[in-house]
């Protein structure tokens, strides 16, 4: 069992004192987020003791899909760990090096078909799991990828290239968020390259704050990436909640129809 205690202290003590963010901007959560396909993106910075924390600041909207990067458990341990109403989608795990590690979790009455992404992960440089929701006005593949910043960054950018070529058709929408340690509050090399790479798919870098920030700096290195095109009405906000110092961000995309029981689902795909 890998032990996170350490870090998981140093994280909370840079965001102990912005808990009163939070309760501020909970009503613009609950604005945007009603009754609308959501997902949740936050590198946690070790899940371990933090699933109820978690869970108690989406209480008044959850949603739907929950993706976490560097939850920092080994697999035996995520295997075992629950969110309430929520299942586990997709993961991976590291086994050679401490920490790391992607997972995503999704509402119980969603149903999912997960895409298994092993081959593409190499612990440090790309992390990456990924599910697919069948919905009436489409498929919508979600990934949630995680690149140490130690991390190769060729290897992150290639490998990450062949695993969005092997997802991408016209028919599948999708949707990228993770922590890939590229600054996107300035102009460089590697953001230049990375948008390049992913405008070719047809997705757009939507997070333009700081999504970390410290006494001395402030680095937008978590990011989502869709095609905004069409989803024309999307709305991005951050979210802090105390349980890493790297704020979350929260999606909503109020015209994506998404089946909320698995016998809706099976209607549908029947008639289809």
């Amino acid at each position: 069992m890998v032990n996170d205690h350490r870090v998981t202290n140093a994280c909370r003590a840079t965001t102990s004192n912005r808990n009163e963010y939070y309760t501020k901007l909970k009503p613009k959560l609950t604005k945007y987020t009603g009754n609308s396909f959501t997902i949740f993106h936050q590198n946690i910075c070790g899940l371990s003791n933090k699933q109820e924390e978690l869970l108690h600041s989406l209480t008044e909207h959850p949603p739907q899909i929950i993706c976490l990067t560097e939850h920092h458990l080994p697999d035996e341990e995520l295997e075992s760990m629950s969110l309430n109403q929520y299942t586990r989608g997709a993961k991976f795990c590291r086994k050679t090096h401490k920490f790391g590690g992607v997972c995503i979790f999704i509402k119980d009455n969603l149903h999912i078909t997960n895409i298994n992404m092993d081959k593409y992960s190499k612990e440090k440089d790309i992390e990456i799991c990924a599910i697919k929701i069948h919905t009436p006005s489409g498929t919508i593949v979600v990934v949630t990828a995680y690149r140490s910043p130690t991390g190769d960054v060729t290897h992150f950018l290639n490998t990450l290239e062949t695993a969005t070529d092997q997802l991408y058709n016209n028919t599948t929408n999708i949707t990228l968020c993770g922590d890939f340690n590229i600054n996107y509050l300035s102009d460089n090399k590697k953001k230049q390259t990375l948008n390049s790479l992913l405008t070719s798919y047809s997705l757009y870098s939507i997070i333009d704050i700081p999504t970390r920030t410290n006494n001395t700096t402030s680095t937008t290195i978590d990011n989502i990436f869709i095609n905004k095109y069409k989803y024309e009405n999307y709305r991005v906000y951050s979210l802090i909640n105390g349980l890493s110092d790297h704020d979350a961000q929260v999606l909503n995309l109020p015209d994506t129809n998404i089946p909320d029981n698995r016998n809706e689902l099976s209607v549908y795909l029947q008639e289809n």
